[in-house]
């Protein structure tokens, strides 16, 4: 992206003085809104691969495979969801995604995301998370996000470059991998923090045991390799309806993962356990989950079970927010931004059915509407619904730049494209979407031969940089 200028000019609009990402603080009594978040998806043009889009196995049942290079009637790609993302399959490593995703993110109230992680290394069935994340990490760092961890302890069980013999080598796995992202993660700028700590939160479908074909940590397991980081790591475990024992004390909270919303708006059996276990041990806030809705036919179920937990025309979104915010959470989990395979995504979508075969009506940005509105109410700023449609409208400039001439006019446009992207983090709304109206005209119109372009000449007249002194964007 090219350099921003914090006194650039366009058509009269000048930004603030000073950094344009300004810190936002947060009091202890406003809860921490975290949306999960998939690092994984791939497109061929970026990465030579469909990564998730696509999740042809062998124990999936054929009749749910699905071909992104191959068109559904409506003339949309044929991807392993329900749902149709509002800018089209998109790759996790675009700088463009991150900065479309993260300004969302902002515009609807969401302090951070947590990113599903697998770790360092790439594996057959993770090639591209930490690629994704890495790509994420450093857009947050331009423009003041905050960017967390949920790592998946099965992952050390399963570890591609020191594959453990014994569950002790599993756990030297964990030790080592958290001292490396303590090294490298934890010392961002933009990595998520609680009380001057960094986050970690944790995803445990199964329930610790003692051998390495049962791969989830118990608390003192965990005790263990937490230990080795300084400070050590947050952390927030993940609770399920399923499992047959829960440990509040041994972690500083607790969290009930989406699937315990599964054909209810709450989670009342969470509720008693984890407020009867605050400050005892190291149990010391409550955390909660919000969810829109559940459905994995678009994978087909993983090769398991079909579940499909339908929005209701988003009265689930709203009412697990309100039987939520009957407790004191400090941690909110929305659950999730866009895991599009198992369909319980909010990230905006477009409107109408992807797959006749597994119909589910696409629910265009209400979901990130309700978000925006029940963030006010915590005592994030208030944002109109139409700010939401800002960065999409950004995004799709970014791309249409791309394929221009890499022309001085080209570069003019680029930075008109950036001071957007910081207006919009000023949340001075009116003026952005003043200026994508204005560079949307100053875009050149495809030409026929022989045809001169269609830009209208002087759209660029009041675009001049006055500042000598840039920041880096």
């Amino acid at each position: 992206m090219a350099a921003l200028t914090a006194g650039w000019i366009f058509q009269g609009c000048q930004l603030d003085q000073g950094h344009p990402f300004r810190e936002e603080r947060h009091s202890m009594q406003k809860p921490l809104i975290v949306a999960h978040y998939m690092t994984w998806y791939q497109t061929p043009d970026l990465s030579g691969s469909w990564g998730f889009w696509q999740v042809n196995r062998p124990e999936i049942a054929p009749e749910y495979w699905h071909h992104p290079d191959q068109q559904t009637p409506q003339g949309w790609r044929d991807i392993a969801s329900v749902y149709y993302p509002e800018i089209g399959p998109y790759d996790s490593g675009d700088p463009d995604l991150c900065e479309y995703h993260i300004l969302l993110a902002r515009m609807s109230g969401i302090d951070a995301f947590v990113c599903d992680w697998y770790g360092f290394e790439p594996s057959a069935e993770h090639p591209y998370d930490h690629t994704g994340f890495q790509a994420l990490l450093r857009t947050a760092e331009k423009l003041n996000f905050k960017i967390g961890i949920c790592w998946e302890d099965r992952s050390i069980f399963q570890d591609p470059v020191h594959p453990p013999r014994t569950r002790q080598e599993a756990l030297e796995n964990g030790r080592r991998i958290l001292q490396r992202m303590a090294a490298e993660l934890f010392v961002s700028p933009a990595y998520l923090r609680m009380d001057g700590r960094p986050v970690l939160m944790n995803f445990a479908w199964g329930e610790p045991g003692d051998s390495l074909e049962q791969p989830w940590l118990s608390a003192a397991e965990w005790d263990a390799i937490l230990s080795v980081a300084a400070p050590r790591p947050l952390f927030v475990h993940d609770y399920h309806t399923h499992h047959r024992r829960h440990d509040f004390q041994g972690y500083e909270s607790v969290a009930p993962w989406g699937s315990c919303l599964q054909g209810r708006t709450d989670c009342p059996e969470f509720w008693p356990q984890a407020e009867a276990s605050l400050n005892q041990g190291r149990f010391s806030f409550l955390s909660g989950t919000v969810r829109a809705g559940f459905d994995n036919r678009g994978c087909g179920g993983w090769g398991n079970d079909l579940t499909v937990d339908a929005r209701r025309e988003g009265r689930v979104y709203e009412d697990t927010w309100k039987n939520l915010l009957r407790h004191n959470v400090k941690f909110i989990q929305i659950a999730t931004w866009n895991d599009f395979n198992e369909g319980g995504t909010i990230e905006p979508v477009k409107s109408g059915v992807l797959h006749s075969s597994c119909p589910a009506e696409g629910y265009g940005y209400r979901e990130l509407e309700t978000t925006q509105v029940q963030a006010a109410r915590l005592g994030n700023p208030c944002r109109s619904a139409e700010s939401l449609r800002y960065p999409a409208r950004l995004y799709a400039l970014r791309k249409a730049l791309q394929s221009q001439p890499d022309t001085e006019a080209r570069a003019s446009l680029a930075a008109a494209a950036d001071l957007i992207c910081a207006l919009l983090l000023q949340d001075r709304l009116t003026e952005a979407g003043q200026q994508l109206t204005q560079l949307q005209d100053a875009m050149p119109r495809p030409e026929a031969p022989g045809v001169p372009s269609a830009r209208k000449p002087d759209a660029l007249s009041g675009f001049e940089n006055p500042v000598k002194d840039p920041l880096t964007f």
